[in-house]
């Protein structure tokens, strides 16, 4: 993929003829990052047209537009096309505008700050985003109302198992994060993803005979996520620095690659050569501590065993995860115990899917709050510090992290 670089117009080296047909707005947008959040941004939208578009770009507050040809991707499944132009060099913690060709609407984003010394960064993380769209719909705008810098979806986008026949449910994944992903003063809010077991045909890499650890292997199984996603792209994990202040680790747990072996060795180099990054936070599908399935599954186990103490090896503080359909939080906890040193984990996918009835705190030694109910975290970073809420699809907040927030806020 090609990258632009600002104030420099770059135009395709073949010219194709143009369309007889004049599509004036893109059916959808996507924003994410492929290379540091603080000076870039990766700007997508989907056409019918096969030839290179425009996208035009500036600073917020100037008035002269710079424009960039689009490379053009194939669409899995789809007669439309994915137009992607990636852009470097931006000034961190600044407002660009955006405009797609043929369209009037005018866009923004932000790149985000080079430290946290005078600055915080608000995430809302969830998953398992898409059983029914009205459901996605309703807690997106509950998201959108926080005005966080970016979302996370920690797999399970659209349900559509990497087939063709389910089109449909990536058209109405796209749709909502378009309309509801956006701002009221029509800033796109930046999404980050990770792969799940409804990305791929199967759901694990174990239910394909001849499974080949490859790109060309994985980008079958897995069609749209590879696709569509720029990042985490190839093989499937990857890691995203922010400036040096925080690394968001993305992982693969038994989809598209397996856990042990290649990805694990990748987990531990990658994080032992962050061990001065401030906030090193892992995101992944299939939970280490359940809220709802059984605790010995097998993937579960594998997360637990070989994942987490690398996790804690490495100063890692909070990690997220999914797949359970409900809302749960764990208490910390290191080498399999509770240790107020340890790690919380916080999850588990029920960001619009049909909740699921949860362990009870009783039965689980690990759960320190859990329910059933469709949801999302936000968490804030200043500085070296951290901190949590939940929020239901209505907008109640359901739980604080750390517990002395909410303490202070009843005494007041």
């Amino acid at each position: 993929m090609k990258y632009f670089k600002p104030f420099v117009l770059l135009f395709a080296g073949i010219f194709f003829g143009i369309s007889s047909f004049a599509q004036t707005e893109p059916h959808a947008f996507y924003l994410t990052w492929t290379s540091d959040p603080t000076t870039s941004i990766e700007v997508d939208w989907h056409l019918d047209a096969i030839n290179p578009t425009t996208l035009y770009f500036r600073r917020k507050g100037t008035e002269k537009w710079h424009s960039f040809q689009s490379d053009v991707l194939p669409y899995p499944f789809s007669p439309r096309y994915v137009h992607r132009v990636g852009l470097q060099d931006l000034r961190s913690n600044t407002e660009y505008e955006l405009r797609f060709a043929s369209s009037d609407s005018i866009y923004y984003f932000r790149t985000l700050p080079k430290n946290l010394n005078n600055k915080s960064l608000k995430i809302a993380i969830g998953g398992d985003s898409m059983h029914r769209k009205e459901w996605f719909e309703k807690t997106s705008r509950v998201a959108t109302s926080y005005d966080p810098d970016f979302v996370i979806i920690g797999g399970d986008m659209a349900y559509e198992n990497g087939l063709a026949v389910n089109i449909q449910r990536i058209y109405d994944w796209f749709d909502v994060y378009t309309n509801t992903l956006v701002t009221d003063d029509n800033r796109i809010i930046p999404c980050i993803v990770a792969v799940g077991n409804h990305e791929l045909v199967g759901g694990y890499y174990t239910q394909h005979e001849g499974y080949e650890q490859t790109s060309e292997f994985r980008g079958r199984i897995a069609p749209y996520f590879y696709g569509l996603f720029a990042f985490p792209g190839q093989p499937g994990y990857n890691v995203l620095d922010f400036g040096k202040y925080l690394s968001l680790i993305i992982l693969d747990t038994d989809h598209t690659n397996p856990i042990e072996g290649v990805q694990t060795e990748w987990l531990r180099r990658t994080l032992e050569s962050r061990k001065n990054v401030t906030h090193k936070i892992p995101i992944y599908h299939v939970t280490a501590y359940p809220s709802v399935r059984d605790y010995n599954g097998i993937t579960q186990t594998l997360v637990r065993e070989i994942w987490t103490p690398i996790f804690e090896e490495n100063g890692v503080k909070m990690a997220f995860e999914n797949h359970d359909h409900a809302y749960k939080r764990t208490y910390p906890i290191k080498a399999q115990q509770i240790d107020e040193s340890g790690i919380v984990y916080v999850g588990d996918g029920s960001w619009g899917v049909q909740p699921r009835e949860v362990h009870s705190l009783d039965s689980a030694w690990y759960l320190k709050n859990v329910q059933s109910v469709r949801a999302f975290s936000l968490l804030t970073l200043e500085g070296g510090k951290f901190s949590l809420i939940s929020v239901d699809e209505d907008g109640n907040v359901i739980d604080r992290f750390p517990e002395s927030d909410l303490l202070m806020r009843e005494e007041d």
